[in-house]
């Protein structure tokens, strides 16, 4: 209870030290595209779908998927049909094949694919990194304490933290950090995801209206605040407006244009440790992880 009373005044105080403007926070379905990719997330978590993109892949045929864990050998497969269908990267019509993200052990990953026994065609495990099930997140005051917390880091040391805000309508304040992974960041240092590839935000410097990287210390990360708009206004274009309306394939509105799901949301913490060095690729070692959420004041929604 205590802890959780920490992150929660955490959370207010970082919220009074700044007021972000609705104006400076980009929304809606108007993102550049994703690039052209291989598998697409490069980040997901057990039995979340990724995309597989090879010119070797057959409409129509089915495949056998390995997932394999270069940091403990760990494997498993999953297996889906190749389909014909557009590509988010540019609206061109290539066959793809999606499954569900295999159980393997966090952090960098081999990703081959199969047929009949043979292979039809291997990636590395710098394309892809297996991270953590997303934390529910919400609008409301709540302080959310993970003890015993891993999650996965890459091939060059990117720490992925994935979240669902899917029940985020209002303009929120969120403010994390860790105890146990002292990791250094600055504005520079932080992204965000979603769950089909595109990029959400990239935090900039002088942009403090948005967020707050405050310091640690040697057994705490920095803390990052980050203010997030409301999305009930996005939701409710989605559901009156015909031409935005998903019917069958998720990735794209009736009329056309892709949509882009801003629920599932993965932050991409790159930084360094005490010692001046990035984290080590794989899992991370068991930290205690606090994200807490303060609603926005009236006049910031």
């Amino acid at each position: 209870m205590r802890s959780r009373a920490l992150v929660l005044g955490l959370a207010l105080a970082a919220l009074a030290a700044f007021a972000p403007r609705a104006a400076e926070a980009g929304c809606g379905c108007d993102k550049p595209p994703p690039p052209r990719a291989a598998i697409r997330p490069f980040v997901g978590y057990v039995d979340q779908q990724v995309t597989l993109f090879d010119d070797r892949l057959v409409e129509g045929h089915r495949y056998d998927v390995l997932f394999e864990s270069s940091e403990d050998g760990m494997s498993d497969w999953s297996r889906g049909r190749a389909v014909l269908k557009r590509d988010l990267a540019d609206g061109e019509r290539r066959v793809q094949l999606r499954v569900s993200v295999a159980g393997v052990s966090l952090g960098p990953c081999r990703v081959s694919v199969w047929q009949d026994g043979q292979m039809v065609f291997a990636l590395e495990d710098d394309a892809f990194t297996v991270a953590a099930a997303p934390i529910a997140l919400h609008d409301f005051a709540e302080g959310n304490t993970r003890d015993g917390y891993r999650t996965g880091i890459g091939r060059d040391g990117t720490r992925y933290v994935p979240v669902d805000v899917s029940r985020v309508d209002a303009a929120t304040t969120f403010v994390g950090e860790t105890v146990g992974l002292p990791l250094r960041f600055g504005a520079g240092d932080v992204a965000m995801y979603n769950d089909q590839g595109f990029l959400m935000q990239v935090l900039q410097p002088g942009k403090t209206q948005l967020f707050r990287i405050a310091g640690g210390d040697l057994v705490r990360s920095n803390r990052l605040s980050y203010w997030r708009h409301e999305f009930a206004t996005y939701k409710q274009d989605h559901r009156r407006r015909d031409g935005r309306a998903v019917d069958g394939d998720t990735d794209w509105h009736v009329d056309g244009t892709y949509h882009v799901d801003h629920d599932h949301i993965v932050v991409a913490i790159r930084g360094t440790m005490p010692s001046g060095l990035p984290p080590t690729p794989g899992a991370t070692p068991a930290f205690r992880l606090s994200i807490s959420s303060v609603a926005a004041p009236a006049g910031l929604q």
